[in-house]
């Protein structure tokens, strides 16, 4: 192989850098020392040949492979200049792209400067529009690779205050998040948790077989059942956060839904900082036993929390999430089961049909007469989601059953009196 000219990441500037390559200068005198010494059994080149046949682990650098010329041209080196002259060599390009031309490089600091979140592809195509670039090279990710190698980004990019808060109350912030965690079977499972920003405290802390509304609902319910209920709930922009329903239940009880900015978890730090220690003190030294059901790794996971991190002394708050919560002497919030129940619905809203029918995903289902040409709405309760129930003005109106067409014509007066005279005139015509 021939020589290689390393460019070490710290440019040769510091200690920790000039040690390696010192490092690596050793190396290479080692290689190249028999033939110095005179310590070797035939010719020079014999001795290069069988040095190179085999990958060498290159200090900093793992295993490398060589060819017979690279270790005549460190002897050179070597007796030219000493160990000094076996260290390696910046590149004299060091720092520019051989890829990418000055006049590119220039005009993509200015769009950059302009627009900090400009993508690669979308960079690529305006130096194309503009004619800088009239081939296949360079490529959009050889600009990404770039604007991030040179960072572009974080150059131009607007610096945001950001300072530590937290809130005095309890019950004043709840903050919502999943985490990834271990496959079960054919599961992937997440962790949920809802972290009380004043305490630290888990107010809930559950897995679940996945990340959607429908599996969100009955524990966030259950969470306000036994904690009360919240100022406002903080959480990200996925799915099961950003839903209608989730939306409509804290309008109806008088809780702040806030999401935070897309892909800007800092600003969710607690929770963030809970599930590292999740990842160090519960699932790294988890007993591979309790990974064997979902429901056992519930358990296990709703146990450290409240036999571990709620009775450890939390550094922020200096005493532990348990006491600071319970502490805690302002009135909450409580609402009963019955309320919950007529909250947590999943919500759809429909237009009567003439024949006083509303199609719920593909199968028709009866309602009054006097909701006819109404768009009317209709909840469906977490636990049983064919069951239709008909609100008006916040209050349940009426339960929907699915529409029987035999048994409305048993009810049908005039088509009892249609049927009756057809089966009177064929009496009459046999008697005839």
């Amino acid at each position: 192989m021939a020589r290689q000219k390393k460019i070490p990441a710290h440019a040769g500037s510091s200690d920790s850098g000039k040690s390696q390559d010192l490092d690596v200068a050793l190396f290479r005198y080692g290689q190249i020392a028999p033939v110095l010494n005179g310590t070797f059994d035939g010719s020079a080149a014999e001795y290069y040949r069988r040095a190179t046949q085999s990958e060498v682990e290159v200090p900093h650098n793992g295993l490398r492979s060589f060819k017979p010329n690279t270790l005549k041209s460190w002897l050179n080196d070597y007796r030219a200049g000493g160990i000094d002259a076996l260290m390696p060599r910046l590149r004299c390009d060091c720092g520019q792209s051989r890829v990418i031309l000055p006049e590119v490089e220039d005009r993509l600091r200015e769009l950059l400067s302009e627009k900090p979140k400009l993508t690669g592809s979308m960079a690529r195509s305006t130096l194309v529009d503009e004619g800088l670039i009239i081939s296949k090279s360079p490529s959009a990710s050889t600009i990404r690779r770039f604007i991030r190698s040179q960072g572009l980004r974080l150059k131009h990019a607007s610096k945001r205050e950001r300072r530590a808060w937290a809130k005095r109350d309890v019950n004043e912030l709840w903050t919502l998040d999943f985490k990834h965690g271990p496959k079960i079977g054919k599961v992937k499972t997440r962790l949920l948790a809802i972290i009380d920003d004043a305490s630290r405290f888990i107010v809930l802390g559950c897995v679940l077989p996945s990340e959607s509304y429908a599996e969100l609902a009955p524990r966030l319910l259950a969470a306000f059942m036994q904690h009360g209920l919240p100022k406002a709930l903080y959480c990200d922009n996925g799915s099961a956060f950003s839903c209608r329903d989730l939306a409509l239940a804290c309008a109806r009880l008088d809780i702040a839904l806030i999401h935070s900015k897309p892909y800007d978890p800092e600003s969710r730090g607690k929770i963030e900082r809970f599930f590292l220690t999740v990842e160090k003190r519960f699932l790294d030294p988890l007993d591979a036993a309790v990974l064997d059901s979902v429901v056992n790794f519930d358990r296990a996971f709703d146990g450290w929390i409240d036999t571990d991190y709620h009775r450890r002394v939390h550094s922020s708050i200096e005493t532990t999430p348990l006491a600071r919560f319970l502490e805690s002497t302002k009135p909450r919030r409580w609402v009963s089961r019955q309320q919950l129940d007529t909250v947590f619905y999943r919500t759809i809203h429909r237009k009567v049909r003439k024949d006083c029918t509303v199609s719920i995903r593909g199968r028709s289902y009866e309602v009054g007469a006097e909701w006819i040409g109404h768009t009317v709405e209709l909840r469906s309760p977490l636990d049983e989601p064919n069951t239709f129930i008909l609100f008006a003005s916040g209050e349940p109106t009426m339960t929907l059953k699915p529409l029987d067409v035999l048994n409305n014509d048993r009810c049908n007066a005039r088509a009892r009196f249609a049927t009756k005279e057809i089966t009177v005139n064929q009496d009459h015509e046999e008697q005839s």
